[in-house]
């Protein structure tokens, strides 16, 4: 129901959250042990939709078997409190083949001043760590800030993504002086929207190919 609701049609996870419990408050049988045991795992379930939306997509891009299931159970119910909350990660889980596609985007556009792979993108991206426990140097600011103002935009990170590189200190400004903080980026973006900038359509062609990837991951 998420893979179809949220990534094929374009739902919000907070609408999908609420209809997807709200439409399964009532329960038929009238035994009250049955009713009981459903609203536990009513409960649960409501818990896991609302505090861990990472697991939700994490395990909505493998095969829904009894096995997935059990593993995002031990995930949820067996893991402790979680290391980064929801504010403090692009609240994602991309598959190797996105972040092959947005490796090689970062190396063409190019966003950084290294070049970087689908390992460091895994790191980046799934666990919010910088690469090699150093944190990446933007090649323009303005380019950076774009190009993750568009994977926001597309649903394949949190809208509280410049708050999300600010508190990991996952970048340095492209002099390589300072991390980069919410108000570098966002005065990036409105620097970006200012002037033509011919880097736009390679950007979004590669926006493009990522959203592409991401839907049918």
């Amino acid at each position: 129901m998420y893979r179809t609701a949220v990534m094929e049609y374009g739902m919000s996870y907070e609408r999908f959250r609420e209809d997807f419990i709200n439409s399964r408050t009532f329960h038929s049988k009238q035994d009250c042990d049955i009713l009981n045991d459903h609203q536990v795992n009513l409960g649960r379930i409501s818990s896991f939709l609302s505090s861990r939306k990472d697991l939700v997509r994490k395990y909505s891009s493998v095969e829904a078997d009894l096995n997935a299931f059990h593993a995002c159970m031990r995930d949820f119910m067996l893991s402790g409190p979680r290391t980064k909350s929801e504010s403090v990660n692009f609240e994602c889980f991309l598959s190797d083949r996105v972040l092959s596609i947005i490796a090689d985007a970062a190396n063409d556009i190019p966003l950084f001043k290294q070049r970087v792979s689908a390992e460091d993108m895994g790191k980046l991206f799934n666990e919010c760590v910088g690469i090699g426990g150093s944190p990446l140097v933007a090649n323009q600011n303005t380019t950076v800030a774009y190009f993750f103002s568009q994977l926001n935009y597309s649903g394949i990170i949190s809208a509280r993504y410049q708050r999300v590189i600010a508190v990991n200190k996952l970048f340095m400004s492209s002099r390589g002086l300072s991390h980069m903080t919410q108000v570098d980026l966002a005065s990036a973006l409105s620097r970006f929207y200012s002037a033509d900038r011919p880097l736009k359509m390679r950007i979004d062609k590669w926006i493009i190919l990522i959203k592409s990837a991401f839907v049918n991951q």
